[in-house]
């Protein structure tokens, strides 16, 4: 696997018939990284423990067939923001409608040209990416209330940015701040601590929990939508630091909080 090929959207493949798993992941693997399932219940439990960036599942399985794996998936606020296509050897109007109410995001009926796949995978992907940035605002951070020199506030700038642009992907830490930033990890732990009085990985966290809380204001998407676009794979894990920091799940907070426009919300110091 190539350098590039770990910032690959995530797929899930849910087919028993493993010569066509085989012939599709002969087709993504170039494009996507590729997780695999023979049955529908299996490819339900990868999907909650992986959060793939995208589901292309057969209607006809073992365990699950493709309609329930659907509903299953779509009616999980951890995993309902994922787009799936089903894949039917059915034609009908019927199945075809039955997929869709399900929640399906897709249809293709086989047989199809893989290329038309690869197509309608990427305009999901594109899609949901437009949603994220649009309805993602950026928090304004604030430094430290102390008198910073006037260069600090250009580096204050360039970490907005940086965040800004970066923060809702999974694996974007420390080290890939430092790397944007070009600086080192020591240096640029001394500069975030004396600018803004927390480590770099807290200042990340607190971006992340700051832009949620104003989606959640704006009524931006369910509370596993949110948790995924600003960075969150594991929904667990985003209440529980969200409930440190606010003093409420999110669910709560979003209760409480009357619609109103989306708009930074600053960064507490």
């Amino acid at each position: 696997m190539n350098p590039d090929a770990t910032h690959r959207p995530q797929v899930l493949l849910v087919e028993d018939d493993t010569d066509l798993r085989a012939y599709l992941r002969g087709h993504l693997e170039p494009h996507y990284r590729v997780l695999e399932s023979g049955r529908g219940d299996e490819g339900l439990t990868v999907a909650r423990n992986e959060i793939p960036d995208l589901i292309v599942a057969d209607i006809l399985m073992p365990g699950l067939d493709g309609f329930e794996l659907c509903r299953a998936i779509k009616s999980d606020e951890a995993t309902d923001i994922i787009p799936l296509i089903l894949l039917t050897a059915r034609s009908d109007a019927s199945s075809r409608l039955q997929g869709l109410e399900g929640g399906a995001d897709d249809y293709l009926a086989k047989p199809f040209d893989p290329a038309e796949l690869l197509l309608r995978m990427r305009n999901l992907l594109r899609a949901r990416t437009r949603w994220i940035h649009r309805v993602t605002p950026a928090p304004v951070l604030r430094p430290t209330p102390l008198s910073l020199p006037r260069r600090d506030a250009g580096f204050v700038s360039r970490v907005q940015t940086v965040l800004d642009k970066r923060s809702h992907e999974e694996a974007f830490d420390t080290a890939a701040l430092a790397a944007q930033l070009r600086l080192s990890r020591s240096h640029l732990h001394r500069l975030i601590t004396g600018s803004f009085g927390v480590a770099p990985s807290d200042l990340i966290i607190r971006f992340r929990l700051e832009r949620a809380a104003a989606m959640l204001r704006g009524q931006a998407g369910s509370v596993g939508e949110i948790a995924h676009a600003v960075g969150f794979r594991d929904l667990s894990h985003f209440v529980r630091r969200f409930r440190q920091h606010f003093g409420r799940t999110p669910a709560a907070y979003a209760a409480e909080r009357p619609p109103e426009a989306i708009a930074g919300m600053p960064v507490p110091p």
